[in-house]
């Protein structure tokens, strides 16, 4: 039985509580992490929600996800608010300087990073080496404080923390709700962000923080989808692509916030300019999921894109699919005829 009265940080371990939660429970137990009496020392906290929140769908079949995972978007996220965007992540006159600030200072000073240089410039062994340096801090601390902050009913972690798992009714719960409580970890992030930092660099926090996750480069997939998938036609609108061709998040990439072969589709300049962040009709729905399987039926159309497919199911886009409407977004989209 795990001790539950221990301080949130010094948790060691939590088994995840696989009861009925509804979601007026759930509710209050993402409410409670903003509504704590305990003031936020640093913003690890909003930026570890976020990294789970990104990474919703790249779960197993036993609903975990890694810690490679989160936080390789948490490093990238802190990366860029700290030396693209000069965000001070920590409140003055707490006693002690953030761990992972240093860490990314150092390393920033070690190899004569460039002001305002992107996480993505940087070298694979570079990033490696700095994901694994927010790995150790951030599983020591964080994810207990966090599980605590959740009333232990949204996930569990093993002993050594090498992952979590969400319980299943607080997974169904976050796909539900992910973008709603996106937004309101933002909120609560941009209040603590500008009580720390200077007004001269807190004028713009909520666009520093749309652009703390990048898209990544869609080149090789570009390439894939056209020389190896020979997919030389729109995908909505059929017309024969030449060097105009663009990869489009089939659904929308600022519901998802992630690059995943299996969402990518190539398409003509116009019909990407004009579906934008809206889902299509649900014609398109079946191709796209009939084209993955052919994806996964061919190993060697999986080499490439392996780690993409890791935890995907048929279900994955229709359940995407049906959140995103849920948020709000534009329903029956099709290209002009």
């Amino acid at each position: 039985m795990i001790e539950l009265t221990v301080p949130g940080w010094l948790l060691k371990e939590h088994q995840i509580d696989n009861s009925f939660h509804s979601d007026d429970e759930l509710w209050s137990a993402i409410n409670n992490l903003f509504n704590t009496r305990t003031k936020f020392r640093t913003s690890y906290k909003f930026c570890f929600l976020k990294s789970i929140l990104d990474n919703i769908y790249n779960v197993n079949e036993r609903l975990e996800l890694s810690m490679i995972d989160i936080f390789s978007r948490f490093t990238e996220i802190y990366w860029n608010l700290i030396v693209k965007h000069h965000l001070n992540q920590i409140r003055q006159g707490s006693g002690t300087k953030s761990a992972i600030a240093t860490l990314i200072n150092e390393i920033s000073a070690n190899n004569c990073v460039c002001p305002e240089m992107p996480f993505e410039r940087l070298t694979q062994i570079e990033k490696d080496r700095l994901i694994l340096g927010v790995v150790k801090e951030c599983s020591k601390y964080v994810v207990g404080a966090l599980c605590t902050d959740f009333r232990y009913i949204i996930y569990g972690f093993d002993k050594d923390k090498t992952k979590i798992q969400f319980s299943y009714f607080a997974y169904i719960f976050l796909v539900k709700y992910a973008y709603i409580i996106g937004k309101l970890n933002y909120f609560e992030w941009i209040k603590f962000l500008e009580s720390v930092n200077d007004k001269d660099l807190a004028y713009n926090i909520a666009g520093c923080l749309d652009d703390s996750s990048q898209r990544v480069d869609l080149s090789k997939y570009r390439t894939f989808l056209f020389n190896d998938l020979h997919e030389h036609t729109c995908f909505y609108c059929g017309a024969e692509l030449n060097g105009t061709c663009e990869v489009d998040h089939f659904i929308p990439w600022s519901f998802v916030k992630d690059d995943k072969m299996w969402n990518f589709v190539q398409s003509c300049k116009k019909c990407n300019g004009s579906k934008r962040d809206k889902l299509t009709v649900p014609f398109y729905m079946t191709r796209i999921v009939t084209r993955n399987k052919e994806i996964l039926a061919k190993p060697e159309l999986m080499n490439a894109f392996q780690d993409d497919f890791y935890g995907y199911n048929d279900d994955r886009l229709p359940e995407m699919y049906k959140s995103a409407a849920f948020n709000g977004f534009e329903v029956g989209w099709q290209p002009a005829i």
